[in-house]
């Protein structure tokens, strides 16, 4: 019987592929079938692949009995043209079905071969229900992928599917795993994917956030031979953006450009980003410039990336002013800035104390149509906090709730902090208090705020409650936690209680302020222990740390009261080699312990001295 006659056209599966001398797969022998015998046994497969179907369907445990049901002598069950029928049609109903119905196949016959169409057939259909898992089965345990042209294809839809990659997080692992095992260079399959896969797994892989996954993919796509092009160096400089080495990134882009190859306008933004993002606005400025020779002009997300950097890097009110002026420019060009452009650029003015542009961009903002969202409203509301007008803050708030914008964590520590700096301690407790209340979560930002806030006022013993409340829930401190409770300790002059929170803040493993250490002697000096205060300063200074000025000459100061003229005169011998001078109080008052004092040493100290306060 010819082969073409066997074939089913209706569902497109040609013919298996079955090696060896399997009594039932030889009764369907082309020799010496006449054309008629042929178009009976054509039907005769139509009919048992329908049969089987329904058999499969509708009997639970049909592995057992299948064969016995089905005469493999006299059905053709067992045709190669039937089993490609049973599983395209399981593959449209149900492909779970029909990966069971070929599990049994190459579980039952050892040398079961599936041709290309019906592996396509069933290898799609598990793809198009997203049966990702049972996909990864069939290929580990068949030899599923012998046309890779079938696996290209289940690659690219497999990569797209970043809904499924997002809910089950071992998907791209197993897509590496089975690549590392059927397409590494040494395998016995020599092929490779297409660059179309490779660079789907390069997106899916940044998609999903798993640069180490991406560092694979790629390492791979190189091994086999497979050259990049414009979108593979695109996800490339989009990696090392995200691993935080844009400089890398830059290298990719400056090699690119010598061939006249520009990426997209996607990871050429994300570049910008990376170099506003730590203030190296010489490379945003020679990436646009590449962009617009290239031919890929920036777009608005390019600028948002630029004034972010600008509003957010600490290097003063010129770098608002610079992205003030990007904001402005971009406008006359005619880029429309949307919600984002706008909140980014308010935020940055606010924070620098321009109100009176920040509330003109948002009238500008609300007369163009545009509704703020919660982070518009927290930038303008932080922005009155600080500058002390917190009964406009509290309008906007109550607006924000007005128009039905969720209270948040941001929203409340920002409310929270403009009390403190206003000293209304009972309406920040009050807000802290109602905020698990109201289903909102406190952060370390809340609980720092209000222990500033108590601290300020002197208010140590809530502080320390505070702080072992937030322990207590797991919050770990940070060293503005540990700061201004040191800070008001010293100041009280409970300076052991404020060492051993020094030493608490250390053991896990945070850095204390230079300023810190200052507290410490100052307060050593409240409580009379001047020799422990100057034993702290030499422990500062072997760790090259240099303390402020009014902190030495406290030390000066409170040495001589207590007639330790001698170590006080040492302690002025560092402030000399630092650079500070006395101030005029310590300095009449160390002359005056000297003046009893006739010996050479003396005389020339008193004499530096003289000379330094004139």
């Amino acid at each position: 019987m010819s082969g073409a006659l066997l074939r089913s056209n209706k569902y497109g599966c040609g013919p298996f592929h079955l090696a060896g001398n399997s009594f039932w797969f030889r009764l369907f022998s082309s020799s010496g079938i006449s054309e008629v015998q042929n178009e009976q046994e054509a039907a005769l497969i139509q009919s048992t692949a329908s049969k089987v179907c329904e058999t499969i369907r509708r009997r639970p445990r049909w592995e057992g009995f299948l064969l016995s049901l089905f005469n493999p002598s006299s059905s053709g069950i067992l045709h190669p043209t039937c089993i490609s029928l049973v599983i395209c049609r399981l593959s449209d109903s149900n492909p779970l079905l029909a990966l069971r119905y070929y599990l049994w196949l190459t579980s039952s016959f050892s040398d079961f071969t599936l041709d290309p169409p019906a592996a396509a057939s069933l290898l799609s259909a598990l793809a198009r229900s997203r049966a990702w898992r049972a996909a990864f089965h069939a290929i580990r345990s068949t030899k599923i992928l012998a046309d890779i042209s079938i696996f290209n294809s289940f690659v690219v839809q497999l990569c797209s599917d970043i809904r499924s990659i997002h809910r089950d997080k071992n998907l791209l692992d197993n897509l590496c795993h089975v690549l590392e095992g059927h397409f590494h260079p040494t395998s016995c399959l020599h092929t490779s994917l297409s660059l179309v896969s490779w660079n789907s797994t390069l997106s899916a892989s940044l998609k999903a956030e798993r640069i180490d996954l991406f560092q694979r993919f790629y390492a791979m796509m190189i091994e086999s031979g497979t050259a990049p092009d414009a979108p593979t160096a695109g996800y490339l400089i989009r990696a090392f953006c995200r691993e935080c080495r844009p400089m890398e990134a830059y290298h990719v882009l400056r090699d690119l450009s010598r061939n006249g190859i520009i990426p997209d306008v996607v990871s050429l933004t994300e570049l910008v980003a990376s170099f506003a993002k730590v203030g190296n606005f010489g490379k945003v400025s020679e990436i646009l410039h590449l962009m617009i020779a290239g031919g890929c002009s920036p777009d608005l997300f390019t600028y948002q990336g630029v004034i972010h950097g600008l509003c957010n890097v600490a290097s003063g009110e010129t770098m608002v002013d610079e992205g003030f002026r990007i904001f402005c420019e971009i406008k006359v060009r005619g880029y429309a800035p949307d919600v984002v452009t706008y909140t980014t650029m308010i935020d940055g003015l606010c924070k620098s104390g321009r109100m009176d542009d920040a509330c003109l961009l948002w009238s500008e903002m609300i007369a163009k149509g545009m509704q703020p969202n919660s982070y518009t409203y927290n930038a303008i509301i932080n922005g009155y906090c600080k500058s002390g007008d917190l009964e406009k803050a509290q309008k906007l708030y109550d607006e924000m709730l007005s128009k039905g914008l969720e209270e948040s964590t941001v929203s409340c520590n920002t409310m929270i902090a403009g009390m403190c700096v206003k000293g209304m301690l009972a309406e920040a407790i009050k807000l802290f208090d109602t905020m698990p209340k109201k289903g909102i979560e406190h952060d370390l930002i809340t609980f720092n705020t209000l222990i500033q806030g108590l601290c300020k006022v002197s208010r140590t013993s809530d502080a320390i409650e505070l702080y072992l409340r937030m322990a207590a829930l797991g919050i770990r401190p940070s060293v503005s936690t540990y700061t201004p409770l040191i800070q008001v300790l010293c100041e009280e002059g409970q300076v052991t209680d404020a060492m051993e929170l020094l030493k608490l803040m250390e053991a896990e493993g945070l850095e204390p302020l230079v300023c810190t250490n200052d507290c410490i002697i100052k307060g050593f000096c409240r409580i009379g222990k001047a020799e422990e205060g100057m034993a702290w300063l030499s422990k500062m200074l072997h760790s090259n740390l240099k303390p402020r000025s009014e902190t030495v000459n406290k030390l000066v100061e409170c040495l001589s009261s207590l007639g330790l003229v001698d170590d006080a005169l040492q302690v002025v011998n560092v402030m000399f080699g630092i650079g500070y001078s006395l101030g005029s109080s310590v300095c009449h008052l160390i002359i005056s312990k000297l003046c009893g004092n006739a010996s050479y040493q003396t005389g020339h100290v008193l004499n530096e001295i003289i000379l330094m306060e004139t």
